[in-house]
């Protein structure tokens, strides 16, 4: 019998977050970012549960496009970082793989890789990220340079917002208008908006909108839940418990004897731990859902186990399924008690966790 510790994946709730971007953003074009094994949630999955619904895929580097391009053989798939090695541009032209162009020497490779067959190019400008990107002021050598070589059709010039995701004067207007500045003597398709752009700045969706975590469910706003979003997780992820036992008053849990019972305590142990992805930094008093009841986590996170304080819930039992995130708590929820982002919870977890695809109940 395998270890009872798994992450189930929703594709129809990986779905419904497509068709909430086309609700958004209904004259864009959406390129879903299935970057880091699609945050976590497989990429074939994902990539499968989003074909019908989106007009491309993104990716970091040629290694997930060539993965990508194995199964789906004739959608759009743009390499964000674009080509690390000058050897890359051919790979991407044969397998006919969009080319992010952010760096000189990504052109100059460009320039001299023999290809003419039109590749298909994005161009970033750095408005403000500070990352990657060419300076706005370079856009006119860029592109002239670039002329002979791409399908300019399909050409997209784009950005990245720094702070989209914060309330109030968070930066997007300014850099906003130092790309349209950068871009006015163009007539090239445009993508400047992500997740938290495509709820907070409308006027950033232009031709191309890039959806990435919210596409899974996650909050990309800082003042914002999932469900506020109308977004749906598409990951739950849970054990179960493989050991329960009786801590006297006094006695401490777990490494470094952090917890402390403060009452005669009944103490469950649930098979995952930082091994699997839970965050190790993880305080006391951490949720973690048991048998319908939200339950603190008791003592420091293991490689393996956790530990949970159950005292007042003896329906709790071996064999007890405990939800870590999902739909409840949610995966930003635990973040924000372990002191980080869903998104580095979610495509930090190990292959050793199964993902198996799962149908709304």
């Amino acid at each position: 019998m395998a270890r009872p510790t798994f992450a189930r994946i929703f594709p129809e709730h990986i779905r419904h977050n497509a068709r909430r971007v086309r609700e958004l953003a209904p004259d864009s074009r959406i390129m879903a970012c299935v970057k880091a094994d699609a945050y976590g949630h497989d990429l074939g999955i994902s990539s499968d549960a989003l074909a019908s619904c989106v007009d491309g895929f993104a990716v970091a580097c040629i290694e997930e496009a060539l993965s990508l391009r194995s199964r789906h053989t004739s959608q759009p798939i743009l390499m964000l970082e674009g080509p690390q090695s000058s050897d890359e541009i051919g790979e991407a032209a044969d397998k006919n793989i969009t080319l992010c162009i952010n760096e000189m020497h990504q052109l100059e490779w460009l320039e001299h890789s023999g290809i003419d067959t039109g590749l298909s190019c994005w161009v970033k400008i750095d408005t403000g990220m500070h990352r990657l990107g060419f300076n706005p002021q370079l856009v006119p050598e860029v592109l002239s340079r670039l002329a002979p070589r791409i399908n300019a059709p399909e050409l997209v010039l784009c950005t990245h917002f720094s702070s989209a995701d914060l309330p109030g004067e968070n930066g997007v207007r300014e850099q906003l208008a130092c790309f349209d500045d950068a871009v006015s003597q163009t007539e090239f398709a445009q993508s400047t908006a992500n997740s938290a752009a495509i709820f907070r700045a409308p006027a950033s969706h232009r031709d191309w909108v890039r959806p990435g975590y919210m596409l899974y469910g996650g909050s990309p706003l800082a003042v914002a839940t999932s469900a506020d979003l109308k977004l749906k997780p598409a990951m739950e992820f849970s054990a179960e418990v493989i050991s329960l036992r009786d801590v006297p008053q006094g006695e401490r849990v777990g490494y470094s004897g952090r917890w402390e019972a403060q009452r005669p305590s009944r103490i469950a142990t649930i098979a995952a731990g930082y091994g699997d992805g839970y965050p190790r930094h993880a305080p006391d008093g951490t949720p973690v859902l048991i048998e319908g009841h939200r339950l603190p986590l008791a003592g420091r996170v293991s490689m393996d186990m956790i530990t949970v304080d159950v005292t007042d819930h003896p329906a709790v039992q071996i064999g007890s399924r405990a939800v870590l995130w999902g739909s409840e708590p949610g995966v930003d929820e635990i973040a924000q008690h372990a002191g980080t982002i869903g998104y580095e919870l979610l495509a930090g977890m190990p292959k050793r966790v199964p993902r198996i695809v799962s149908q709304v109940i």
